[in-house]
C-alpha cells in the first residue's frame, strides 16, 4: 500500500495481528463506529452487520441515511466490506466486542486510509438534547472560512429521538444527514458516508453559532460564524453572476463521448432527435449525484415513452478508462440505470468546461442540463438535495418533473 504520510493515519499492524482471545461466533449487529481524520478528529457513525444467507452486509448509518456494502465477508477473524461504487472497502480485526482495522478507498489518484474503530452498542449515541440544543434549532446562514476563501451555505439543525440531526446545505446540493449530541455545551455533529468524513462543532453565544468545520482532508478545521437565516441573508448563498450558464443560448447543445463500452453516443444521433434530453453532469465519486441518480431514472421509466431522454456525463477521478468504466457500471448496477451514461472525462480543474465548452461557470456535481426539442438549452440546475433536506428534496423533484412536462408538451 502506497504511503501518504501527510494524509492518512497509518494503521498500526497490531491491529492485523492474530487474537489470543477466541472469537465470537458473528459480528452481526449494530456498533458504535468511528474513522479518525488526518487531523485526528473522530467522526462518530453507525455499522449496521446483517447476515444474508452465506453472505455478509454492512450498512454505514447516519440518520436515516444508509450506504450499504455491495458485498462482504467474515471468515471467523475478519470482516471484510466491499462498497464497489465508491472503490472502497472496510478491513477489521473481530474479537467479540470490538472491531479495529481500516477504511480505504480511492481519492483521485491516491488511495485514502482512516483508522476505523468500533464497539457494540445501542441505538441512542451520546448525551440527548437540552436547553442549549433548544436555542439552536432551526435554519442558520453560516459562514466558513476567513477572507478572500470564506464561503457561505445554510446550516439546517433538528432534533429526532432526542438527539440533535443536522446537514449543510450548498450549491451543490445537501451534505447529508449528521447525527451529534452535546458535551458541556457543545454541539458535535459528525457523517461518515464512505466518502466523507465530516465534525462541525459549534456554541451558541449572544444568539450567533461560532466553531469549526473538519472536512477530513488535509486542511485543518475552518472557522465558521453562523446567523439565524433570515430571507435578507439567504439571498447571500448564492451569486445569480456565478451560476452555470452556455455561452450562447441560440446554440444547440452539444456533446460526443464514448459509452461504457466504447461506443461513442452524440447529441446529433437519431435517438435525441426532436427529444427533451436531460443532460446530467455527474460523477460515481459524487454522494449528491448517488442521491439524483434513482430520481432520474424514475423521470426515465415515466417519461421515456413521451420523448424523454436522460444522458449522464460521467467526470471520475483517475483518467484511467478501464479503471473509470468499471467505476461508473457499479453506479448503474447500484441505482438500475437504463439510461446511457458516458466517459467523459475527470474532475481536475476546468476538465468539464474543455470538454463541453458552450459551459461557462461550472460550479459542482451534480450539474443537470434541461434540453427542449429543439436542441436549446432551456435551464440548468446544480446540486441535488436528498432525504436529508426533507420537504426541500420533495420540492425540488415537483419542480423538476413540472418542468420535464413542459417540455414534452411545447
Amino acid at each position: 500500500m502506497k504511503k501518504y504520510a501527510t494524509h492518512f493515519v497509518l494503521v498500526s499492524l497490531a491491529l492485523l495481528s492474530p487474537c489470543a482471545r477466541a472469537p465470537a461466533v458473528s459480528p452481526t449487529g449494530d456498533w458504535d463506529a468511528f474513522v479518525v481524520t488526518p487531523s485526528g478528529q473522530r467522526v462518530d457513525f453507525r455499522l449496521r452487520v446483517e447476515r444474508q444467507g452465506d453472505s455478509i452486509k454492512g450498512v454505514l448509518l447516519n440518520g436515516g441515511d444508509r450506504s450499504e456494502s455491495s458485498s462482504g465477508s467474515f471468515d471467523g477473524r475478519s470482516l471484510h466490506l466491499r462498497f464497489d461504487y465508491y472503490d472502497a472497502e472496510l478491513v477489521a480485526r473481530f474479537d467479540n466486542q470490538s472491531l479495529e482495522g481500516s477504511f480505504s478507498r480511492q481519492w483521485r489518484r491516491e488511495t485514502l486510509t482512516r483508522v476505523f474503530s468500533a464497539r457494540r452498542g445501542s441505538s441512542a449515541r451520546g448525551h440527548g438534547t437540552s436547553a442549549d440544543f433548544s436555542r439552536m434549532k432551526g435554519n442558520w446562514v453560516m459562514r466558513v472560512g476567513e477572507g478572500a476563501a470564506m464561503r457561505a451555505s445554510e446550516l439546517a439543525l433538528t432534533e429526532s429521538d432526542g438527539q440533535p440531526r443536522g446537514t449543510v446545505l450548498t450549491v451543490s446540493g445537501d451534505w447529508g444527514a449528521f447525527t451529534g449530541r452535546l458535551e458541556n455545551g457543545e454541539l458535535i455533529l459528525t457523517r461518515f458516508d464512505g466518502i466523507n468524513a465530516r465534525v462541525i462543532k459549534g456554541r451558541w453565544k449572544d444568539g450567533r453559532l461560532t466553531g469549526t468545520i473538519d472536512l477530513g482532508t488535509r486542511a485543518k478545521p475552518s472557522p465558521f460564524v453562523a446567523e439565524p437565516a433570515t430571507t435578507k441573508n439567504l439571498k447571500d448563498l448564492t451569486d445569480p453572476s456565478s451560476e452555470p450558464r452556455v455561452r450562447n443560448r441560440s446554440e444547440p447543445f452539444r456533446f460526443s463521448f464514448a459509452d461504457l463500452d466504447g461506443a461513442l453516443i452524440a447529441s446529433t444521433d437519431v435517438r435525441f432527435r426532436d427529444k427533451v434530453v436531460i443532460v446530467a453532469i455527474t460523477g460515481s465519486w459524487c454522494p449528491n449525484c448517488h442521491d439524483e441518480a434513482p430520481f432520474l431514472e424514475e423521470l426515465y421509466r415515466r417519461y421515456r415513452g413521451q420523448g424523454l431522454e436522460i444522458v449522464g456525463l460521467a467526470f471520475e477521478y483517475t483518467g484511467d478508462s478501464r479503471r473509470d468504466a468499471e467505476q461508473v457500471r457499479a453506479f448503474v448496477r447500484r441505482h438500475g440505470i437504463s439510461f446511457p451514461i458516458l466517459l467523459a472525462g475527470t474532475t481536475d480543474d476546468d476538465d468539464v468546461e474543455r470538454k463541453l465548452p458552450q459551459l461557462e461557470n461550472f460550479s459542482g456535481y451534480p450539474t443537470t442540463i434541461f434540453v427542449g426539442r429543439d436542441g436549446l438549452v432551456k435551464r440548468i440546475h446544480t446540486g441535488f438535495d436528498g432525504q436529508a433536506t426533507g420537504e426541500r428534496s420533495s420540492k425540488l423533484k415537483a419542480e423538476i418533473e413540472e418542468l420535464v412536462k413542459s417540455l414534452l408538451d411545447t
